[in-house]
Protein backbone atom coordinates (compact mmCIF):
# COMPACT_ATOMS: atom_id res chain seq x y z
CA UNK A 1 0.00 0.00 0.00
CA UNK A 2 1.07 3.15 -1.21
CA UNK A 3 0.06 6.52 0.62
CA UNK A 4 -1.54 9.25 -1.49
CA UNK A 5 -0.44 12.00 0.78
CA UNK A 6 1.82 13.20 3.11
CA UNK A 7 -0.49 14.88 5.52
CA UNK A 8 0.32 18.49 6.14
CA UNK A 9 3.22 19.65 4.59
CA UNK A 10 4.33 23.33 4.90
CA UNK A 11 4.05 25.53 1.32
CA UNK A 12 6.67 28.22 0.97
CA UNK A 13 6.99 30.99 -1.28
CA UNK A 14 10.09 30.45 -3.54
CA UNK A 15 11.68 33.99 -3.46
CA UNK A 16 11.26 34.36 0.18
CA UNK A 17 11.78 31.45 1.79
CA UNK A 18 14.68 31.22 4.25
CA UNK A 19 17.06 28.56 5.68
CA UNK A 20 15.13 27.72 8.42
CA UNK A 21 11.43 27.45 6.20
CA UNK A 22 13.75 25.11 3.88
CA UNK A 23 14.60 22.77 6.68
CA UNK A 24 10.75 22.83 8.63
CA UNK A 25 9.97 21.72 5.00
CA UNK A 26 12.70 18.77 4.91
CA UNK A 27 12.02 17.76 8.37
CA UNK A 28 7.72 17.87 7.70
CA UNK A 29 8.30 15.91 5.19
CA UNK A 30 10.46 13.07 6.39
CA UNK A 31 8.52 12.74 9.45
CA UNK A 32 5.35 12.65 6.98
CA UNK A 33 6.72 9.78 5.30
CA UNK A 34 8.21 8.24 8.10
CA UNK A 35 4.52 8.13 10.03
CA UNK A 36 2.62 7.40 6.82
CA UNK A 37 5.19 4.04 6.65
CA UNK A 38 4.91 3.56 10.34
CA UNK A 39 1.30 3.24 10.57
CA UNK A 40 0.93 0.49 7.53
CA UNK A 41 4.08 -1.43 8.71
CA UNK A 42 5.45 -0.77 11.91
CA UNK A 43 8.77 -1.71 12.73
CA UNK A 44 8.79 -4.96 14.64
CA UNK A 45 12.51 -7.01 16.35
CA UNK A 46 12.28 -10.41 15.32
CA UNK A 47 15.40 -12.67 16.90
CA UNK A 48 15.97 -14.46 13.07
CA UNK A 49 17.60 -17.91 14.16
CA UNK A 50 20.41 -18.35 10.66
CA UNK A 51 19.83 -21.25 9.11
CA UNK A 52 20.37 -22.29 5.27
CA UNK A 53 18.53 -20.02 3.02
CA UNK A 54 16.85 -21.72 -0.01
CA UNK A 55 14.28 -18.73 -1.51
CA UNK A 56 13.97 -20.67 -4.48
CA UNK A 57 11.54 -22.99 -2.53
CA UNK A 58 7.72 -22.10 -3.56
CA UNK A 59 4.75 -23.61 -2.52
CA UNK A 60 5.05 -26.23 -5.51
CA UNK A 61 8.07 -27.75 -4.24
CA UNK A 62 6.76 -27.73 -0.89
CA UNK A 63 4.19 -29.80 -1.31
CA UNK A 64 6.03 -32.26 -3.78
CA UNK A 65 8.12 -32.09 -0.39
CA UNK A 66 4.80 -33.59 1.19
CA UNK A 67 3.56 -35.88 -0.86
CA UNK A 68 7.07 -37.54 -0.88
CA UNK A 69 7.31 -37.63 2.96
CA UNK A 70 3.53 -39.15 3.05
CA UNK A 71 4.51 -41.66 0.71
CA UNK A 72 7.74 -42.50 2.36
CA UNK A 73 5.02 -43.24 5.24
CA UNK A 74 2.71 -45.37 3.61
CA UNK A 75 5.86 -47.62 2.09
CA UNK A 76 7.22 -47.92 5.93
CA UNK A 77 4.38 -49.12 7.20
CA UNK A 78 2.42 -51.57 4.41
CA UNK A 79 6.03 -52.50 3.07
CA UNK A 80 4.31 -53.34 -0.28
CA UNK A 81 6.83 -52.95 -3.48
CA UNK A 82 3.87 -50.66 -5.04
CA UNK A 83 4.43 -48.32 -2.15
CA UNK A 84 8.02 -48.57 -2.27
CA UNK A 85 7.67 -47.60 -6.21
CA UNK A 86 5.35 -44.85 -5.50
CA UNK A 87 7.50 -43.02 -3.03
CA UNK A 88 10.47 -43.43 -5.24
CA UNK A 89 8.82 -41.59 -8.50
CA UNK A 90 7.21 -39.18 -5.77
CA UNK A 91 10.74 -38.19 -4.55
CA UNK A 92 11.83 -37.93 -7.97
CA UNK A 93 9.35 -35.64 -9.08
CA UNK A 94 10.16 -33.53 -5.97
CA UNK A 95 14.12 -33.74 -6.84
CA UNK A 96 13.69 -32.37 -10.17
CA UNK A 97 11.49 -29.60 -9.69
CA UNK A 98 13.49 -28.70 -6.48
CA UNK A 99 16.56 -28.42 -9.50
CA UNK A 100 14.31 -26.52 -11.77
CA UNK A 101 13.13 -24.03 -8.89
CA UNK A 102 16.69 -23.13 -8.07
CA UNK A 103 17.56 -23.03 -11.75
CA UNK A 104 15.14 -20.28 -12.79
CA UNK A 105 15.78 -18.37 -9.50
CA UNK A 106 19.46 -18.32 -10.11
CA UNK A 107 18.67 -17.37 -13.71
CA UNK A 108 16.47 -14.86 -13.01
CA UNK A 109 19.03 -13.16 -10.35
CA UNK A 110 21.97 -13.45 -13.02
CA UNK A 111 19.39 -11.53 -15.64
CA UNK A 112 18.78 -8.87 -13.00
CA UNK A 113 22.51 -8.55 -11.98
CA UNK A 114 24.62 -9.01 -15.61
CA UNK A 115 26.01 -5.76 -14.71
CA UNK A 116 26.77 -5.75 -11.38
CA UNK A 117 29.67 -8.04 -10.97
CA UNK A 118 30.30 -7.32 -7.43
CA UNK A 119 26.68 -8.75 -6.49
CA UNK A 120 27.59 -11.76 -8.95
CA UNK A 121 30.38 -12.58 -7.40
CA UNK A 122 28.79 -12.12 -3.52
CA UNK A 123 26.47 -14.81 -5.21
CA UNK A 124 28.55 -17.23 -6.35
CA UNK A 125 30.78 -16.78 -3.36
CA UNK A 126 27.82 -17.56 -1.51
CA UNK A 127 27.06 -20.84 -3.05
CA UNK A 128 30.38 -22.35 -3.46
CA UNK A 129 30.60 -21.56 -0.06
CA UNK A 130 33.95 -19.56 -0.18
CA UNK A 131 34.80 -17.54 2.94
CA UNK A 132 35.06 -14.64 1.42
CA UNK A 133 31.02 -14.82 1.33
CA UNK A 134 31.06 -14.49 4.90
CA UNK A 135 30.26 -11.38 6.44
CA UNK A 136 32.81 -10.74 9.01
CA UNK A 137 30.68 -9.35 11.90
CA UNK A 138 32.01 -6.36 14.01
CA UNK A 139 33.24 -7.66 17.97
CA UNK A 140 30.41 -6.19 20.51
CA UNK A 141 34.22 -5.01 22.23
CA UNK A 142 34.29 -2.73 19.70
CA UNK A 143 31.75 0.30 20.07
CA UNK A 144 30.50 2.77 17.81
CA UNK A 145 32.47 5.78 19.87
CA UNK A 146 35.30 3.61 20.06
CA UNK A 147 35.19 3.78 15.75
CA UNK A 148 34.20 7.46 15.75
CA UNK A 149 37.28 8.31 17.93
CA UNK A 150 39.69 6.08 16.02
CA UNK A 151 38.75 7.36 12.46
CA UNK A 152 38.85 10.99 13.56
CA UNK A 153 42.04 10.54 15.62
CA UNK A 154 43.66 9.44 12.12
CA UNK A 155 42.80 12.54 10.37
CA UNK A 156 43.76 14.65 13.46
CA UNK A 157 47.49 12.66 12.99
CA UNK A 158 48.08 13.35 9.54
CA UNK A 159 46.44 16.94 9.82
CA UNK A 160 49.02 17.59 13.17
CA UNK A 161 52.16 16.29 10.69
CA UNK A 162 51.21 18.77 8.15
CA UNK A 163 51.13 21.49 10.41
CA UNK A 164 54.78 20.17 11.96
CA UNK A 165 55.98 20.66 8.49
CA UNK A 166 54.14 23.59 7.60
CA UNK A 167 56.55 26.24 8.92
CA UNK A 168 59.51 24.66 7.09
CA UNK A 169 58.37 25.18 3.72
CA UNK A 170 57.87 28.10 1.47
CA UNK A 171 54.76 28.78 0.79
CA UNK A 172 54.68 30.78 -2.83
CA UNK A 173 52.63 27.92 -4.49
CA UNK A 174 50.11 28.03 -1.84
CA UNK A 175 47.92 30.09 -3.73
CA UNK A 176 48.87 31.10 -7.21
CA UNK A 177 45.49 31.82 -8.72
CA UNK A 178 46.19 34.64 -10.99
CA UNK A 179 47.05 33.33 -14.39
CA UNK A 180 43.91 31.21 -13.92
CA UNK A 181 41.40 33.27 -12.51
CA UNK A 182 41.81 36.08 -15.30
CA UNK A 183 41.62 33.20 -18.32
CA UNK A 184 38.55 32.13 -16.33
CA UNK A 185 36.11 35.11 -17.42
CA UNK A 186 32.66 32.88 -17.74
CA UNK A 187 31.45 32.51 -14.30
CA UNK A 188 28.61 30.39 -13.02
CA UNK A 189 26.27 32.93 -10.48
CA UNK A 190 23.27 30.36 -9.84
CA UNK A 191 22.03 27.20 -10.48
CA UNK A 192 18.98 26.72 -12.32
CA UNK A 193 15.83 24.93 -10.86
CA UNK A 194 14.75 20.84 -12.36
CA UNK A 195 11.50 20.63 -13.56
CA UNK A 196 9.55 17.15 -12.87
CA UNK A 197 11.19 15.07 -15.55
CA UNK A 198 14.75 16.19 -14.73
CA UNK A 199 13.46 14.66 -11.09
CA UNK A 200 12.29 11.31 -12.39
CA UNK A 201 15.04 10.65 -14.60
CA UNK A 202 17.42 11.57 -11.78
CA UNK A 203 15.87 9.18 -9.37
CA UNK A 204 14.62 6.58 -11.77
CA UNK A 205 18.71 6.13 -12.65
CA UNK A 206 20.29 6.01 -9.41
CA UNK A 207 20.45 3.02 -7.49
CA UNK A 208 17.59 1.83 -4.62
CA UNK A 209 20.09 1.76 -1.70
CA UNK A 210 18.83 3.24 1.43
CA UNK A 211 20.59 4.55 4.20
CA UNK A 212 19.80 4.70 7.84
CA UNK A 213 18.96 8.34 7.92
CA UNK A 214 16.16 7.76 5.27
CA UNK A 215 12.20 7.78 6.57
CA UNK A 216 10.99 5.42 4.34
CA UNK A 217 13.37 2.57 1.62
CA UNK A 218 14.30 4.00 -1.48
CA UNK A 219 12.34 1.21 -3.35
CA UNK A 220 9.61 2.13 -1.83
CA UNK A 221 10.20 6.23 -2.32
CA UNK A 222 10.78 5.74 -6.13
CA UNK A 223 7.31 3.32 -5.83
CA UNK A 224 5.50 6.46 -4.28
CA UNK A 225 7.41 9.14 -6.14
CA UNK A 226 4.43 9.78 -8.55
CA UNK A 227 2.07 10.95 -5.11
CA UNK A 228 4.99 12.70 -3.50
CA UNK A 229 6.72 14.69 -6.24
CA UNK A 230 5.69 17.60 -5.52
CA UNK A 231 7.21 18.40 -2.00
CA UNK A 232 10.45 16.74 -3.40
CA UNK A 233 10.66 18.90 -6.46
CA UNK A 234 9.94 21.98 -4.48
CA UNK A 235 12.43 20.98 -1.66
CA UNK A 236 15.30 20.27 -4.03
CA UNK A 237 14.60 24.03 -5.94
CA UNK A 238 14.26 26.16 -2.98
CA UNK A 239 18.15 24.80 -1.89
CA UNK A 240 19.30 25.52 -5.31
CA UNK A 241 17.49 28.79 -5.50
CA UNK A 242 18.34 29.97 -2.24
CA UNK A 243 21.97 28.51 -1.64
CA UNK A 244 21.10 26.99 1.13
CA UNK A 245 21.78 22.81 1.53
CA UNK A 246 19.08 21.59 4.58
CA UNK A 247 20.86 20.59 7.62
CA UNK A 248 19.36 17.39 7.43
CA UNK A 249 21.55 16.53 4.03
CA UNK A 250 24.86 17.25 5.43
CA UNK A 251 24.39 14.18 8.56
CA UNK A 252 26.07 11.05 7.32
CA UNK A 253 26.39 7.53 8.75
CA UNK A 254 29.32 5.80 9.24
CA UNK A 255 29.45 1.78 8.58
CA UNK A 256 32.91 0.45 9.51
CA UNK A 257 34.41 -2.13 6.89
CA UNK A 258 36.90 -5.04 7.03
CA UNK A 259 39.51 -3.87 4.27
CA UNK A 260 40.11 -7.64 3.74
CA UNK A 261 37.97 -11.03 4.85
CA UNK A 262 40.91 -12.30 6.21
CA UNK A 263 42.08 -9.41 8.71
CA UNK A 264 41.43 -9.23 12.21
CA UNK A 265 37.55 -7.67 13.21
CA UNK A 266 39.44 -6.93 16.37
CA UNK A 267 41.77 -4.49 15.59
CA UNK A 268 40.54 -1.36 14.85
CA UNK A 269 43.30 -0.56 11.88
CA UNK A 270 41.70 -3.01 10.09
CA UNK A 271 38.85 -1.10 9.16
CA UNK A 272 37.81 1.82 6.72
CA UNK A 273 34.77 3.65 6.98
CA UNK A 274 32.10 3.96 4.41
CA UNK A 275 30.11 6.86 4.97
CA UNK A 276 25.93 6.46 3.94
CA UNK A 277 24.30 9.93 2.93
CA UNK A 278 20.39 10.29 2.75
CA UNK A 279 18.87 9.46 -0.27
CA UNK A 280 17.87 12.84 -1.16
CA UNK A 281 20.38 14.43 -0.41
CA UNK A 282 22.39 12.75 -3.20
CA UNK A 283 19.44 13.58 -5.64
CA UNK A 284 20.01 17.23 -5.08
CA UNK A 285 23.84 16.93 -5.07
CA UNK A 286 23.45 15.29 -8.87
CA UNK A 287 21.19 18.43 -9.68
CA UNK A 288 23.73 20.19 -8.61
CA UNK A 289 26.74 17.83 -10.48
CA UNK A 290 25.20 17.86 -13.76
CA UNK A 291 25.31 21.42 -13.86
CA UNK A 292 28.44 21.99 -12.27
CA UNK A 293 30.15 19.25 -15.02
CA UNK A 294 27.95 21.14 -18.04
CA UNK A 295 29.79 24.49 -16.82
CA UNK A 296 33.61 22.98 -16.52
CA UNK A 297 33.21 20.89 -20.02
CA UNK A 298 31.63 24.01 -21.76
CA UNK A 299 34.44 26.29 -20.72
CA UNK A 300 37.05 23.61 -21.06
CA UNK A 301 37.92 23.98 -17.20
CA UNK A 302 38.54 20.08 -16.37
CA UNK A 303 42.09 19.23 -15.73
CA UNK A 304 43.49 17.42 -19.28
CA UNK A 305 45.10 14.84 -17.76
CA UNK A 306 42.59 13.53 -14.84
CA UNK A 307 40.40 10.64 -15.61
CA UNK A 308 38.99 10.43 -12.27
CA UNK A 309 34.82 10.79 -11.71
CA UNK A 310 34.66 12.20 -15.62
CA UNK A 311 32.43 10.99 -18.61
CA UNK A 312 34.21 8.90 -21.24
CA UNK A 313 37.48 8.85 -18.61
CA UNK A 314 38.48 5.88 -16.64
CA UNK A 315 41.19 3.83 -15.10
CA UNK A 316 41.61 2.25 -18.23
CA UNK A 317 41.85 5.75 -20.47
CA UNK A 318 44.88 6.62 -18.12
CA UNK A 319 46.85 3.68 -18.57
CA UNK A 320 46.19 3.74 -22.21
CA UNK A 321 47.27 6.97 -22.05
CA UNK A 322 50.87 6.65 -20.04
CA UNK A 323 51.49 3.35 -21.63
CA UNK A 324 51.38 4.78 -25.11
CA UNK A 325 53.67 7.09 -24.24
CA UNK A 326 55.86 5.04 -22.68
CA UNK A 327 55.82 2.64 -25.21
CA UNK A 328 56.31 5.56 -27.91
CA UNK A 329 59.21 6.39 -25.58
CA UNK A 330 61.08 2.58 -25.97
CA UNK A 331 60.59 2.34 -29.86
CA UNK A 332 62.27 5.89 -29.86
CA UNK A 333 65.26 4.41 -28.25
CA UNK A 334 64.42 6.14 -24.62
CA UNK A 335 64.78 5.06 -20.82
CA UNK A 336 61.61 5.81 -18.99
CA UNK A 337 61.28 6.70 -15.35
CA UNK A 338 57.51 6.40 -13.77
CA UNK A 339 57.20 7.84 -10.96
CA UNK A 340 53.09 6.91 -8.51
CA UNK A 341 52.88 9.26 -5.64
CA UNK A 342 50.86 8.37 -3.03
CA UNK A 343 48.53 10.94 -0.80
CA UNK A 344 47.53 9.96 2.65
CA UNK A 345 43.78 10.11 3.03
CA UNK A 346 43.49 12.79 0.94
CA UNK A 347 39.79 13.32 0.19
CA UNK A 348 39.91 13.48 4.34
CA UNK A 349 42.21 16.80 4.37
CA UNK A 350 41.02 18.85 2.45
CA UNK A 351 40.84 22.48 3.66
CA UNK A 352 37.31 24.01 2.88
CA UNK A 353 38.77 27.68 3.03
CA UNK A 354 40.88 26.62 0.34
CA UNK A 355 38.28 24.28 -1.60
CA UNK A 356 36.04 27.76 -1.81
CA UNK A 357 39.01 30.30 -2.80
CA UNK A 358 39.81 27.61 -5.71
CA UNK A 359 35.70 27.47 -6.96
CA UNK A 360 35.59 30.88 -6.79
CA UNK A 361 38.87 32.18 -8.26
CA UNK A 362 39.65 29.03 -10.46
CA UNK A 363 36.05 28.26 -11.61
CA UNK A 364 34.79 31.30 -11.50
CA UNK A 365 31.67 30.18 -9.40
CA UNK A 366 30.16 33.47 -7.76
CA UNK A 367 26.98 34.56 -5.84
CA UNK A 368 23.98 32.05 -4.77
CA UNK A 369 26.26 29.19 -6.66
CA UNK A 370 28.97 29.96 -4.34
CA UNK A 371 26.92 30.04 -1.13
CA UNK A 372 25.29 26.62 -1.99
CA UNK A 373 28.72 25.04 -2.44
CA UNK A 374 29.40 27.24 1.36
CA UNK A 375 26.61 25.88 3.18
CA UNK A 376 27.44 22.43 1.52
CA UNK A 377 30.11 22.21 3.28
CA UNK A 378 29.39 23.99 6.57
CA UNK A 379 28.21 22.53 9.61
CA UNK A 380 28.33 18.08 8.71
CA UNK A 381 27.97 15.82 10.82
CA UNK A 382 29.00 12.02 11.19
CA UNK A 383 28.71 9.61 13.62
CA UNK A 384 29.21 5.58 13.63
CA UNK A 385 26.03 3.01 13.80
CA UNK A 386 27.38 -0.79 14.83
CA UNK A 387 25.49 -3.31 16.21
CA UNK A 388 22.17 -1.59 16.59
CA UNK A 389 23.94 1.43 18.56
CA UNK A 390 25.40 5.17 17.13
CA UNK A 391 28.12 6.85 18.14
CA UNK A 392 28.54 10.52 19.72
CA UNK A 393 27.87 13.22 16.43
CA UNK A 394 30.93 14.60 15.44
CA UNK A 395 32.27 17.93 13.39
CA UNK A 396 33.46 17.91 9.57
CA UNK A 397 35.59 20.20 9.43
CA UNK A 398 38.16 18.91 6.86
CA UNK A 399 37.96 17.12 3.58
CA UNK A 400 35.10 16.86 1.44
CA UNK A 401 31.55 14.50 2.31
CA UNK A 402 32.79 10.85 1.73
CA UNK A 403 30.12 8.75 -0.11
CA UNK A 404 28.83 11.63 -1.69
CA UNK A 405 28.15 12.66 -5.28
CA UNK A 406 30.00 16.06 -5.63
CA UNK A 407 32.73 15.02 -3.09
CA UNK A 408 35.12 13.19 -5.73
CA UNK A 409 34.68 16.14 -8.60
CA UNK A 410 35.57 18.66 -5.91
CA UNK A 411 38.40 16.78 -4.94
CA UNK A 412 39.69 17.47 -8.90
CA UNK A 413 38.51 20.45 -8.53
CA UNK A 414 40.96 21.11 -5.24
CA UNK A 415 44.15 19.37 -7.22
CA UNK A 416 43.86 21.86 -9.88
CA UNK A 417 46.99 23.72 -10.03
CA UNK A 418 49.10 20.70 -9.47
CA UNK A 419 48.93 20.18 -13.30
CA UNK A 420 50.67 23.46 -14.25
CA UNK A 421 53.48 23.29 -11.71
CA UNK A 422 54.07 19.85 -13.47
CA UNK A 423 53.69 21.50 -16.74
CA UNK A 424 56.26 24.02 -15.49
CA UNK A 425 59.05 21.23 -15.31
CA UNK A 426 57.87 19.82 -18.51
CA UNK A 427 57.02 16.62 -17.23
CA UNK A 428 54.70 14.50 -18.44
CA UNK A 429 52.24 13.14 -16.03
CA UNK A 430 48.10 11.67 -15.57
CA UNK A 431 45.84 11.73 -12.68
CA UNK A 432 42.90 9.28 -11.47
CA UNK A 433 41.83 10.79 -8.41
CA UNK A 434 44.59 11.01 -6.03
CA UNK A 435 46.36 9.15 -8.01
CA UNK A 436 49.06 11.05 -9.77
CA UNK A 437 51.73 9.30 -12.53
CA UNK A 438 54.69 11.26 -13.52
CA UNK A 439 56.70 9.94 -16.32
CA UNK A 440 60.12 11.29 -17.87
CA UNK A 441 61.79 9.85 -20.80
CA UNK A 442 65.25 10.42 -21.97
CA UNK A 443 68.31 9.64 -23.72
CA UNK A 444 70.39 7.04 -22.20
CA UNK A 445 73.17 9.79 -21.61
CA UNK A 446 70.96 12.65 -20.52
CA UNK A 447 70.59 11.71 -16.40
CA UNK A 448 71.06 15.02 -16.23
CA UNK A 449 67.36 14.82 -17.11
CA UNK A 450 66.79 13.90 -13.68
CA UNK A 451 66.86 17.08 -11.88
CA UNK A 452 64.00 18.04 -13.38
CA UNK A 453 62.02 15.53 -12.09
CA UNK A 454 63.70 15.93 -8.54
CA UNK A 455 62.61 19.31 -8.75
CA UNK A 456 59.20 18.88 -10.31
CA UNK A 457 58.72 16.56 -6.64
CA UNK A 458 60.01 19.13 -4.85
CA UNK A 459 57.64 21.70 -5.81
CA UNK A 460 55.03 19.09 -5.58
CA UNK A 461 55.56 18.26 -2.09
CA UNK A 462 55.72 22.13 -0.63
CA UNK A 463 52.32 22.49 -2.71
CA UNK A 464 50.82 19.67 -1.18
CA UNK A 465 51.81 20.42 2.43
CA UNK A 466 50.83 23.91 1.33
CA UNK A 467 47.20 23.08 0.65
CA UNK A 468 47.10 20.27 3.57
CA UNK A 469 47.44 16.86 1.82
CA UNK A 470 50.09 14.69 2.74
CA UNK A 471 52.50 12.98 0.66
CA UNK A 472 53.14 9.73 1.65
CA UNK A 473 56.96 8.75 0.88
CA UNK A 474 56.67 5.16 2.26
CA UNK A 475 54.34 4.20 -0.26
CA UNK A 476 55.66 6.89 -3.29
CA UNK A 477 56.94 4.04 -6.12
CA UNK A 478 59.09 4.74 -9.23
CA UNK A 479 60.30 1.95 -12.02
CA UNK A 480 62.50 2.57 -15.00
CA UNK A 481 61.30 1.21 -18.13
CA UNK A 482 64.10 0.20 -20.68
CA UNK A 483 66.64 -2.05 -22.11
CA UNK A 484 68.32 -3.89 -18.80
CA UNK A 485 72.21 -2.59 -18.79
CA UNK A 486 70.84 1.01 -19.61
CA UNK A 487 68.23 0.64 -16.56
CA UNK A 488 71.23 -0.64 -14.03
CA UNK A 489 73.13 2.26 -14.61
CA UNK A 490 70.30 4.64 -14.36
CA UNK A 491 69.29 3.84 -11.04
CA UNK A 492 72.69 4.62 -9.74
CA UNK A 493 71.58 7.99 -11.02
CA UNK A 494 68.76 8.07 -9.06
CA UNK A 495 68.76 9.59 -5.43
CA UNK A 496 66.40 9.81 -2.58
CA UNK A 497 64.51 13.02 -2.42
CA UNK A 498 63.42 15.23 1.03
CA UNK A 499 62.31 11.98 2.42
CA UNK A 500 60.99 9.93 -1.24
CA UNK A 501 62.81 6.43 -1.81
CA UNK A 502 63.47 6.66 -5.13
CA UNK A 503 65.38 3.18 -5.23
CA UNK A 504 63.51 1.60 -7.91
CA UNK A 505 61.36 -0.84 -7.90
CA UNK A 506 60.75 -4.26 -10.45
CA UNK A 507 57.34 -3.86 -10.13
CA UNK A 508 54.44 -1.51 -9.30
CA UNK A 509 50.86 -1.47 -8.84
CA UNK A 510 49.62 1.14 -10.99
CA UNK A 511 45.71 1.61 -10.86
CA UNK A 512 44.93 -2.19 -10.42
CA UNK A 513 47.74 -3.44 -13.42
CA UNK A 514 51.26 -4.45 -12.64
CA UNK A 515 53.74 -2.85 -14.34
CA UNK A 516 57.40 -4.46 -15.13
CA UNK A 517 60.66 -2.68 -16.07
CA UNK A 518 60.22 -4.58 -19.89
CA UNK A 519 56.48 -3.62 -20.39
CA UNK A 520 55.85 -7.00 -20.83
CA UNK A 521 52.82 -7.13 -18.19
CA UNK A 522 54.03 -11.19 -18.00
CA UNK A 523 53.51 -10.93 -14.20
CA UNK A 524 49.91 -9.07 -14.91
CA UNK A 525 48.69 -11.88 -17.12
CA UNK A 526 49.66 -14.61 -14.49
CA UNK A 527 48.01 -12.76 -11.93
CA UNK A 528 44.86 -12.24 -14.03
CA UNK A 529 44.99 -16.15 -15.77
CA UNK A 530 45.04 -17.25 -11.72
CA UNK A 531 42.43 -14.83 -11.04
CA UNK A 532 40.32 -16.29 -14.40
CA UNK A 533 41.17 -20.17 -13.40
CA UNK A 534 39.71 -19.47 -9.41
CA UNK A 535 36.30 -17.73 -10.77
CA UNK A 536 35.65 -21.11 -13.52
CA UNK A 537 36.88 -23.35 -10.61
CA UNK A 538 33.78 -21.75 -8.64
CA UNK A 539 31.29 -21.34 -11.44
CA UNK A 540 32.27 -24.76 -12.19
CA UNK A 541 30.63 -26.00 -8.61
CA UNK A 542 27.84 -24.91 -9.34
CA UNK A 543 27.63 -25.42 -13.35
CA UNK A 544 24.90 -28.57 -12.55
CA UNK A 545 22.22 -26.16 -12.08
CA UNK A 546 23.08 -23.58 -14.34
CA UNK A 547 21.82 -23.40 -18.13
CA UNK A 548 24.53 -22.86 -20.36
CA UNK A 549 23.34 -19.09 -20.86
CA UNK A 550 23.50 -18.44 -17.62
CA UNK A 551 27.40 -20.03 -17.23
CA UNK A 552 28.18 -18.12 -20.02
CA UNK A 553 27.27 -14.32 -18.51
CA UNK A 554 29.23 -15.97 -15.53
CA UNK A 555 32.18 -16.73 -17.33
CA UNK A 556 31.88 -13.18 -19.73
CA UNK A 557 31.31 -11.22 -16.01
CA UNK A 558 34.52 -12.57 -14.40
CA UNK A 559 36.78 -13.69 -17.07
CA UNK A 560 36.10 -12.09 -20.45
CA UNK A 561 36.17 -8.84 -18.63
CA UNK A 562 39.48 -9.50 -17.59
CA UNK A 563 40.74 -11.43 -20.47
CA UNK A 564 40.22 -8.37 -22.70
CA UNK A 565 42.26 -6.05 -21.05
CA UNK A 566 45.08 -8.38 -20.78
CA UNK A 567 45.37 -9.42 -24.39
CA UNK A 568 45.19 -5.16 -25.13
CA UNK A 569 47.88 -4.89 -22.89
CA UNK A 570 50.07 -7.63 -24.35
CA UNK A 571 49.60 -6.85 -27.77
CA UNK A 572 50.43 -3.66 -27.41
CA UNK A 573 53.73 -4.62 -25.15
CA UNK A 574 57.07 -4.14 -27.33
CA UNK A 575 59.23 -7.31 -28.36
CA UNK A 576 62.12 -5.42 -28.20
CA UNK A 577 62.94 -4.74 -24.56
Amino acid sequence: MIPTNLGPVPHLNFPEATPSQLDHLVDSVADSLRTTLDSIVPLKMKTIKRKRQAPWFNSQTRTLKQTARRLERVWRSTKLEESHLAWQDSVKRYKKALCNARSAYYSSLIEDNKNNPRFLFSTVARLTESHSSIDPRIPITLSSNDFMNFFNDKISTIRGKINHILPSISTDLCHNTGSIESAAKPNLDSFSTIDLAQLTSIISASKPSTCLLDPIPTRLLKEALPLICSPVLDMLNLSLLTGYVPQSYKTAVIKPLLKKPTLDPDVLTNYRPISNLPFLSKILEKAVAKQLCDFLQDNSLFEVFQSGFRLYHSTETALVKVTNDLLIASDNGLVSVLVLLDLSAAFDTIDHHILLQRLEHFIGIKGTALNWFKSYLSDRLQFVHVNNYSSMYTKVRLGVPQGSVLGPILFTLYMLPLGNIIRKHSINFHCYADDTQLYLSMEPNETNHLAKLQACLRDIKIWMTSNFLLLNSDKTEIIIIGPEHIRNKLSNDVAPLDGIALAPSSTVKNLGVTFDQDLSFNLHIKQTSRTAFFHLRNISKIRHFLSQKDAEKLVHAFVTSRLTTVIHYYQAAPTSL
